[in-house]
């Protein structure tokens, strides 16, 4: 673990934990680079930097009190990582706008699962539902691909190989984590889902397996 001051991290800038505060940690590339923020829009001293993505750096670092960034250097790839063991800011030194685009694409997948958002404002609401949407997209493509690839082991797949028992159980199993919404309610959205794997599974006819990308 390091801790500021941190090279590229600068003074009076911006207000110290200001821009690490929304629903998603945002990528701190060199400028230019396509990041959220800049390298000098931190101010030194207001973060604590951690080395790469492990948990347990990263648990320790938020003990300091100020949020915690992980410099993943020129490894875009570990901002899931870094970002599920609770990173508030990625910190990256690769100048190019594509490592930024994936790190933030992972940040954007992975932080409405692990980063509780409590937003005060019209604007800051709807930041968190489109942070939410983009886990909710994803989740719905992996969907979409595992029903694809189970059409194909059914005996009988498409429409015709609906099991009724297995849709009530799954809408079942989502009341209990969505208790906010009515078994019919779920039912409807279950529903649609299920039809939408279905014609999706339909108009493909390739037998890659599904892949979890992020």
């Amino acid at each position: 673990m390091t801790t500021t001051p941190h090279p590229g991290a600068q003074t009076d800038t911006v207000a110290a934990g200001a821009p690490l505060a929304g629903p998603v940690p945002p990528v701190i590339a060199p400028s230019g680079a396509g990041g959220d923020l800049d390298h000098d829009a931190v101010p030194a001293g207001s973060v604590t930097f951690v080395d790469g993505a492990d948990p347990a750096a990263i648990a320790a670092a938020r003990a300091q009190g100020k949020p915690v960034v992980a410099d993943l250097g020129d490894r875009p790839e570990l901002a899931a990582a870094a970002v599920a063991a609770g990173a508030d800011g990625l910190w990256l030194t690769a100048p190019g706008a594509a490592a930024a685009g994936q790190a933030r694409e992972a940040a954007a997948r992975v932080a409405p699962l692990v980063r509780t958002s409590v937003p005060d404002t019209i604007a800051a609401c709807r930041e968190a539902i489109d942070a939410v949407d983009a886990a909710v997209a994803t989740l719905l493509e992996h969907r979409v691909a595992l029903a694809g690839r189970i059409q194909r082991l059914k005996p009988v797949g498409g429409h015709a190989g609906r099991d009724p028992r297995r849709e009530a159980e799954i809408v079942a199993a989502m009341a209990g984590r969505a208790p906010s919404l009515p078994p019919e309610s779920l039912g409807r959205i279950v529903t649609a889902i299920i039809e939408a794997g279905l014609d999706a599974a339909e108009r493909d006819n390739s037998d890659d397996p599904p892949v979890w990308r992020l």
